[in-house]
């Protein structure tokens, strides 16, 4: 990966967009626009997208709430071209608010429920024709307002390890500097072997991993409740549905066979992240034997070695960084979701770094994640 020449200061390892409300019937291709997600009303004089039949529409307020005050955070009643503001899905508009809230660049992820809803397809040309549109119009219109401050993720698919391998490399090609992944890579509900040649790939092509939050396997029993329940839990359990991730990426030894591969926890906070590594260490060195179970390394080391954790609110995690590891965290702004500080995240981050040296500062809030992907030398 090639550094972009920038100097950077502030970067947000997390943030989002959402689309913008003609990116299905532009960006994805006519034989496919019976299966497009449908900008639709919530029922409460706002917008929602109708991403699949037999669904109820979802609302934006919480992922479009931009300078709201919590007292006035709402899911309903929101409207593109009124409440919405652009920066929300254009990307000369995003700039002008890095501006305003001083943030150099970000790493940007997709909006999560049309993410799913594409992967769920089970027609491979409507998954792919899907994913493909987002994945096109991110790196060909939103980042191209300024691909020095603007990097966006692929969102790989979820069919099989032949699909993934050339998804990853597509990405690449398009210059994309990581991908995201909700399923694994070979389209298996458990991890395996057959996952390698992807993991192969990205530890070649220097691409991280990202997971956000969970894997689409454990939301199956979220998706079917009410939105604002579902949301609730998914935000309440970053950390415990991360842990078994790692804990499997760990143990069937991914990072053995592919030492240089790195992955991304994204939004899943990093004051937990001590404890989990103790009780991996002391259960890998009872257990060890019986499980037949023999890595190269202590587990926590790899952890260390292979990971990257993006937090937005975790002044614990602060404090305890050394125990975490200074290396291994990412500060964020989750732009544009609800928790999101603009345009204070400048005060957000000094809230958090109070009494901490302006080098672990500095390591934290710009350069893990700009040596992470490349942006510097």
């Amino acid at each position: 990966m090639q550094p972009t020449g920038r100097e950077y200061n502030v970067i947000s390892g997390d943030s989002h967009i959402i689309e913008p409300p003609d990116l299905w019937t532009k960006w994805l291709d006519e034989k496919y626009q019976d299966k497009a997600p449908k900008l639709v009303s919530d029922g409460d004089g706002g917008d929602a997208w109708l991403y699949q039949e037999g669904f109820n529409p979802e609302p934006l307020g919480l992922v479009t709430c931009v300078g709201t005050r919590p007292e006035d955070l709402k899911w309903t009643g929101v409207r593109y071209g009124k409440e919405i503001l652009p920066a929300c899905y254009d990307g000369k508009a995003r700039i002008e608010a890095l501006d305003v809230d001083g943030v150099d660049a970000e790493i940007l992820y997709p909006p999560v429920r049309a993410s799913l809803t594409f992967t769920r397809q089970s027609d491979p040309e409507v998954q792919l024709a899907g994913l493909h549109a987002y994945n096109d119009w991110l790196i060909n219109d939103f980042c191209a307002a300024d691909p020095d401050r603007l990097f966006g993720v692929a969102q790989m698919p979820n069919l099989d390890i032949e699909a993934s391998i050339a998804d990853i490399k597509r990405a690449k090609e398009m210059g994309f500097r990581g991908v995201l992944i909700y399923n694994w890579p070979s389209g298996d509900e458990a991890i395996s072997r057959a996952d390698d040649p992807f993991w192969a790939a990205a530890e070649e092509m220097e691409m991280p991993v990202s997971i956000h939050l969970m894997l689409a396997s454990q939301m199956q029993g979220q998706r079917r409740a009410p939105v604002q329940e579902a949301g609730a839990a998914i935000g309440a359990s970053a950390f415990a549905t991360i842990m078994p991730l790692m804990v499997e990426l760990i143990f069937t030894g991914v990072f053995d066979r592919f030492p240089k591969l790195k992955m991304v926890a994204v939004e899943t906070g990093a004051g937990w992240i001590p404890h989990f590594l103790e009780m991996v260490d002391d259960r890998y060195w009872r257990n060890r034997i019986w499980a037949k179970v023999d890595l190269k390394k202590v587990p926590s080391r790899y952890f260390h070695d292979n990971w990257l954790a993006t937090f937005i609110v975790d002044r614990i995690g602060v404090e305890i960084r050394h125990a975490i590891g200074v290396e291994n965290m990412s500060w964020s702004t989750d732009f544009p979701h609800h928790g999101n500080d603009w345009p204070y995240s400048r005060r957000s981050i000094d809230e958090h770094f109070i009494n901490v040296p302006d080098d672990d500062r500095k390591k934290i809030v710009c350069d893990n994640i700009a040596k992470l992907y490349g942006l510097v030398d």
